[in-house]
């Protein structure tokens, strides 16, 4: 009988052993969702909206022309609609509505645009806008037409505070009430 109890014993013990070493492994390979409840639900909410409204501010380069082409394709995929915005900044020496020839800049950006779109078969709306900054242009934009994405190019500069960014980019993308996706090209 004590042979019998030591071999019972000894398979409960190697039961539990087992048992637990499966339990930690499971643990290890079952990784936790990242984030709070209230960012899973803001996240699903953003999906099913398709990003029904696509915002591209443009400079009429070609980091324009590329978030121009990027954006387009997303818009015929999701259904979305696409503004085109071409924010001129006013020097505080002039008049907000002072002219020059930005109508003119504005108008070869958006045919630029226009043009690159139409190769997807979407159509742009044309926004220009005057202004002392870009930055906050285009975030008071974002929430006044309840956009779903913007889509910027920065040209990629070293400036004295170290950062990578115009100033216009860095400002958008801690302000923006919406997902901001920044294109550049690679530093030199």
């Amino acid at each position: 009988m004590s042979q019998l109890s030591h071999h019972i014993v000894g398979g409960i013990i190697a039961l539990i052993y087992v048992g637990t070493i499966s339990s930690i492994l499971w643990w290890m390979l079952h990784i936790p969702k990242a984030g709070d409840i209230e960012q899973h639900v803001k996240r699903i909410q953003r999906e099913a909206g398709r990003f029904a409204r696509i915002v591209v501010p443009v400079q009429g380069d070609v980091v324009s022309d590329r978030l121009i082409a990027l954006a387009s394709q997303m818009a015929k995929f999701r259904g979305a609609t696409m503004d085109v915005l071409y924010v001129v900044e006013v020097p505080l020496q002039l008049p907000l509505d002072a002219s020059g020839n930005e109508q003119a800049a504005a108008e070869a950006a958006f045919q630029r645009a226009a043009k690159i779109a139409a190769r997807y078969d979407v159509k742009i709306n044309r926004r220009m806008h005057k202004a002392r900054q870009a930055g906050p242009s285009i975030v008071e934009y974002a929430r006044e037409h309840n956009v779903d994405l913007l889509m910027m190019g920065d040209v990629a500069k070293s400036n004295r505070r170290g950062t990578r960014y115009a100033r216009s980019v860095e400002y958008v993308f801690e302000n923006a009430p919406c997902e901001v996706i920044i294109d550049r090209p690679p530093m030199e």
